[in-house]
């Protein structure tokens, strides 16, 4: 017994020696994009088009924290450059973009992409390339299950926001559904989440209507959703083709309804454009969070980022989507510095695995596993009131 419990221990030991091997002395790709003065990060990004609000919002929030990090001599003496390109939300523009950011730019990761049809068109080429991205602006379950390993998920998925609103729902008593969607893979993502919260409670989505990306919504799709008067709505997509259905819906008739979406719309450019339509607060329309809110100054992460916004953007609003970049950036920076000088792609993975002890507060303590990419769960209920969504 002694000698096979010493040559386990044996075995133990050479295997740590070996993975440890293989974090601090990284070969082949695994230290491209890094040199001695800095750190590339490739981003794909809604920068123009019907998501442009995000895709700018979210850059603008990962910036103001990696720009602080910069201004302190950033990490290990190395600066962190972003590099950008636009693909106005559209899956083949983000797959040439994220091609050329692997093999002519070297980029060390990839991080803030924004949208599922954009996700879904690299995330063979991500895996194939065996680079980490970070930081999605998606819920979509495929990125979750199967468990993908390069695919580093910061917020919170569809799923967990479909729950959050269909159990509200629920409690209120409501059992009558419609939903209106993107005719894509986002459509399809939170379609597939809102019929797993529904299936706890024995329930089904009743009549589902769509409309092109790019496009706005028809009579027809509106009217279908009307006739079936559902007590709920489920309305997926960007933010003027929501603010539109709304518009038109309500004009229909469909009046004591609630409207609800997930997080990706953006609420303040969907405030904006429901303001612009004349949609009027009292109409009940709720958007899930997957961040605090901005302005909510008992928070420590929304403290922290509000100082810094408002020190670089005295005139803006601030904005959940700038916030949730806000976070991503928190997350990849803390990632990079527990690897040390030493930094590789491998390492990056292991540390980010490793998080679990990293805590934002409000509702924002790390799940992450090597396992288990999902590092937040946290779900947030606004209403669309006083021409804004309110917590």
């Amino acid at each position: 017994m002694k000698i096979i419990n010493h040559g386990i221990f044996l075995l133990l030991f050479l295997f740590s020696l070996n993975c440890e091997r293989e974090l601090s002395s990284p070969q082949g790709n695994d230290t491209v994009g890094i040199s001695e003065s800095e750190i590339r990060i490739g981003v794909s990004a809604a920068l123009s088009g019907p998501a442009a609000f995000l895709g700018n919002e979210l850059i603008k929030g990962s910036r103001l924290y990696i720009d602080k990090i910069n201004e302190e001599g950033g990490l290990y003496g190395r600066k962190i450059r972003l590099v950008i390109y636009d693909d106005t939300y559209e899956p083949k523009i983000a797959l040439e973009n994220t091609i050329r950011l692997i093999e002519r730019d070297k980029v060390f990761i990839l991080f803030d992409y924004v949208g599922t049809p954009t996700a879904k068109a690299v995330l063979k080429k991500i895996n194939d390339s065996r680079i980490p991205i970070v930081g999605l602006f998606t819920g979509a379950e495929f990125l979750r299950t199967p468990f993908q390993p390069f695919v580093f998920n910061v917020r919170a998925s569809y799923y967990d926001e479909a729950i959050v609103m269909v159990d509200r729902w629920i409690a209120e008593g409501k059992k009558r559904f419609a939903l209106f969607k993107q005719n894509d893979a986002f459509g399809q993502a939170v379609e597939d989440g809102a019929e797993l919260a529904l299936a706890r409670h024995n329930l089904e989505l009743g009549t589902i209507a769509t409309y092109e990306r790019g496009k706005l919504p028809d009579e027809k799709a509106v009217k279908s959703i009307v006739n079936a008067k559902p007590e709920g709505v489920i309305m997926v997509g960007t933010n003027f083709a929501l603010a539109k259905f709304v518009d038109m819906a309500y004009k229909a008739g469909l009046k004591s309804t609630e409207y609800y979406t997930v997080s990706f719309v953006g609420s303040e450019a969907f405030a904006h454009d429901l303001k612009m339509l004349g949609v009027s607060d009292s109409v009940p329309i709720y958007v899930t969070q997957v961040v605090p809110p901005p302005d909510a100054l008992d928070h420590a992460i929304s403290k922290e980022f509000s100082d810094f916004f408002l020190k670089a953007y005295p005139n803006q609003q601030k904005s959940y989507v700038a916030l949730e970049g806000y976070v991503n950036a928190k997350i990849l920076v803390e990632g990079i510095k527990r690897c040390g000088k030493n930094l590789s792609r491998s390492r990056l993975r292991y540390y980010l695995e490793k998080m679990e002890d990293f805590d934002l507060g409000a509702n924002m303590s790390v799940r992450i596993s090597p396992s288990f990419h999902s590092f937040f769960d946290g779900v947030y209920i606004t209403r669309y009131k006083n021409e804004k969504f309110e917590f």
